[in-house]
């Protein structure tokens, strides 16, 4: 059942009140009240909500005109009809000024036609209050997603043709710029060629419909910040387009790369370790597999040697790599400069390699070096763990009994000549 229509006539006339509610009478719909004067009729208005007003134009005592003033100021959206005698242009743009709904000039026919003209005004009413709730909503829900998106510990954005549509100020924190200047940035040029093979699904969540990927991006200072990336495809202003939450897992994914360092460095050492203990006499093929240890462990090594002291200076028992590049290194350095303690060597401005070495100390002499190169490495932590790895060189040879044998052996090795043994 439609929701029925409430009236309010004022009507000084009491015949003309009287053919009004004759024209009511088939619209069982409506319900109307009478007031007999301004007075009486904004009474009612204070009383009771109506959803459409009637005024007669001349009343006695507070006029028409006053009257929608007065109701005007109350509710300037509810309909209200000016009812008069006389059918004048000027009084009619007079009501219209005052904001008038509607002027009806009085006769049978305006009567009679009351009932479809109010039920016309008091829906068109409706609808414009509708659509007023709507639009309040709606600029409501856009208040609350503009102020979720600016205040949001995530990166927000949307991409469309792979160009950054909407970018949220986090966003712009985690790249260090500003959101707006990423709006029209294609993303991938955020992720450097370098980089591309950062950019993994994790495992965890492939059987999510919103899957997750991680990778490292360059900001605008030139920094490193690494992220989680989740996504999905929605329609955005017509088009397809991707909506986007991303996170700075920096810290935790530095601490994984950490665990993951310090783990593959546990079992180098354990594979040092190890190899030392073995029965075998051969101290080429240990020192050999030591060496292979050591590198796994490094992370990015691509070259290593193990260099042993003998009467003429120093000899490479074990090589990774291209022993041309090691060679190259350590030629014309004194013997004593990489026996004397752990370093980071200076790198020619051609390498992009960092070299690294390290005294083997046996029964608390010096008894050679463990020499490598890394593409890229953290020198402080790459040489910690090479420090802890020549220790345990040094305890394989103690193991072997090398000091007491090196004098007689006879094994063919490249000696490299890096100068006298400093005091």
């Amino acid at each position: 059942m439609a929701k029925p229509f409430r009236i309010l006539i004022i009507e000084d006339d009491a015949e003309h009140a009287e053919l009004i509610r004759m024209g009511f009478r088939r619209h069982d719909e409506f319900f109307l009240d009478f007031a007999a004067s301004g007075e009486d009729g904004l009474e009612a208005i204070a009383t009771t909500t109506y959803d459409l007003i009637s005024v007669d134009l001349v009343l006695p005592g507070i006029g028409g005109l006053d009257v929608l003033v007065k109701i005007r100021k109350l509710d300037p959206d509810i309909p209200v009809v000016m009812v008069s005698g006389h059918g004048t242009t000027e009084m009619a743009v007079v009501a219209f000024e005052n904001r008038a709904t509607k002027y009806v000039v009085k006769s049978l026919e305006s009567f009679k036609s009351l009932p479809y003209v109010f039920e016309n005004l008091i829906q068109e009413a409706r609808f414009k209050a509708n659509e007023r709730t709507m639009r309040s909503q709606i600029q409501r829900s856009e208040r609350i997603h503009r102020n979720i998106v600016e205040n949001a510990l995530a990166g927000i954005y949307i991409l469309q043709d792979g160009a950054f549509r909407l970018a949220n100020p986090k966003l712009g924190e985690i790249f260090g710029c500003t959101a707006e200047s990423l709006l029209g940035l294609p993303f991938w040029q955020l992720v450097k060629p370098d980089d591309m093979q950062c950019v993994t699904r994790l495992q965890r969540d492939l059987p999510s419909a919103t899957p997750v990927y991680e990778s490292r991006v360059q900001r605008k200072d030139g920094t490193y910040r690494w992220i989680e990336i989740r996504s999905l495809p929605i329609e955005y202003e017509g088009k397809r387009a991707i909506l986007g939450n991303l996170l700075d897992i920096t810290s935790r994914k530095e601490l994984e790369i950490e665990i993951m360092q310090m783990n593959r460095q546990l079992s180098a050492i354990d594979g040092i370790t190890e190899t030392g203990l073995l029965s075998s006499t051969d101290l080429d093929q240990k020192l050999s597999d030591a060496l292979t240890h050591l590198i796994a462990g490094m992370g990015g090594a691509e070259i290593g040697g193990i260099f042993l002291r003998d009467d003429g200076g120093l000899v490479l028992r074990a090589l990774q790599g291209s022993v041309e590049d090691l060679i190259s290194l350590i030629k014309g350095m004194e013997t004593g400069y990489l026996l004397s303690s752990p370093r980071v060597h200076p790198s020619n401005a051609d390498c992009a390699r960092i070299w690294m070495s390290a005294p083997i100390v046996s029964s608390k002499e010096t008894m050679g070096a463990v020499v490598v190169a890394c593409a890229d490495a953290s020198s402080s932590g790459s040489l910690d763990f090479l420090e802890k790895a020549s220790r345990r060189l040094g305890l394989l040879l103690d193991a072997q009994d090398f000091k007491g044998n090196i004098l007689a052996s006879e094994i063919a090795q490249p000696t490299i000549n890096a100068g006298p043994v400093r005091d």
